[in-house]
């Protein structure tokens, strides 16, 4: 007689995080409280400041400072999840999976804690990196290159985002489990704002270049004039010199306005009175912005990232279009903004697949059924958790 195996509030996880600003905002202390029904255990991130045993939920979470010296932050951080936890964690505590959010620095550090630890370890890949360039200094290039391969083969299991990542994956790594589901997004704080269809387009993201910004600026230029009430508001972090750069590119148009990088509510102010979201990125794993504007019920424009097509249904949901194409990106901005009641229609459609298929609830069960397939072999056959 077969045993079905459960999860339950014994399985004590490892999570490393490269960086929290502020743990207790919903973004990151609203993942910890879902998961807190069925695992408790250990956080070791940098953050804003140091913590040593700040509870979130059945969470203990240990941090340092982020300083602006490089080298000093990488030695904090190897110190932090590499050292630490050997240190801290009592050695009668059982540690059933350390899990790493991406494939370097806290790749290599769950490699470290799963040969003292015994434990499994999933390795989160958060981003595109398959795709995009690494750095031009061979010795940082060799170094990234040395931990991604370290981390992925001492992996047990490997966590992705998007269907181009699977088939990556699957290719190399066809010994390994798999699971694709997306990453925790607050949605619940997204959807409980009071939203309405206001004058201005938005776009949120760093770096400006990756996120297209200048593609995006281009395209509006195109279709100002049609529009003559509608504004465009950029937010998130650019250095001086850069944003100096981008301003001259927008050629000191008035309804192009940059906003200062901000919290999450900052960043729901915006959301749940703007037209749409744009996202002109050049690459985009997942995009959580994407799901945020679905939560406020908002279309999405975005151009055919690996992320915005696992997001986005086209004609249905939001528009896509080709990637660096400021006419493409102009054209389906046009189309959005003449016809006000399809794009409404848009933002509730995107709403009704957010809460099937991007919701916290949806993400604690992937997440669940990730560490059953992980803990329990003989119970799952370690199958890609899909939204299909």
């Amino acid at each position: 007689m077969a045993v079905k195996h459960s999860l339950t509030r014994t399985h004590t996880l490892i999570l490393l995080f490269p960086r929290q600003y502020q743990p207790l905002r919903p973004q990151f202390a609203g993942r910890l409280e879902q998961l807190c029904a069925a695992c408790r255990g250990y956080i070791f991130t940098l953050s804003g400041e140091r913590y040593r045993g700040l509870r979130i939920g059945d969470f203990l979470l240990y941090s340092e400072a982020i300083e602006p010296n490089s080298l000093g932050l990488v030695l904090r951080r190897f110190w932090l999840q590499a050292i630490l936890p050997l240190k801290l964690i009592p050695k009668s505590t059982h540690i059933d999976a350390i899990i790493s959010y991406d494939p370097y620095a806290s790749g290599l550090a769950g490699a470290l804690l799963k040969a003292f630890l015994g434990a499994r370890l999933i390795v989160e890949v958060n981003g595109d990196y398959h795709k995009v360039d690494l750095p031009s200094n061979p010795l940082k290039k060799w170094l990234m290159r040395a931990a991604f391969f370290i981390s992925i083969r001492s992996a047990d299991a490997i966590k992705v985002l998007n269907r181009d990542q699977e088939s990556f994956f699957r290719q190399r790594h066809p010994s390994k489990k798999l699971f694709r589901f997306p990453d925790f997004v607050a949605t619940r704080y997204f959807q409980s704002l009071q939203s309405s269809q206001g004058d201005y387009l938005l776009s949120v993201g760093f770096p400006f270049s990756l996120k297209g910004m200048d593609v995006l600026i281009r395209a509006f230029i195109l279709i100002a004039d049609r529009h003559p009430r509608i504004k465009l508001k950029i937010m998130g972090y650019c250095p001086e010199e850069e944003l100096i750069a981008y301003k001259r590119m927008a050629s000191g148009h008035h309804r192009i306005e940059f906003v200062k990088p901000g919290w999450i509510e900052d960043v729901g102010e915006l959301m749940r009175g703007c037209y749409a979201l744009v996202n002109a990125a050049r690459s985009e794993a997942l995009g959580r912005i994407h799901l945020e504007a679905m939560a406020c019920r908002k279309p999405v424009v975005a151009t055919r990232t690996n992320g915005a097509m696992e997001c986005v249904t086209d004609a249905e949901t939001g528009l896509l279009c080709e990637i660096g194409n400021p006419q493409d990106l102009a054209e389906k901005l046009d189309y959005l903004l003449s016809h006000p009641a399809v794009a409404a229609s848009m933002g509730r459609a995107g709403f009704e697949r957010l809460q099937t298929e991007f919701s916290e609830e949806r993400y604690t069960q992937s997440f669940r059924s990730m560490l059953q397939g992980l803990l329990f072999p003989n119970a799952s056959d370690g199958a890609v958790t899909s939204h299909q």
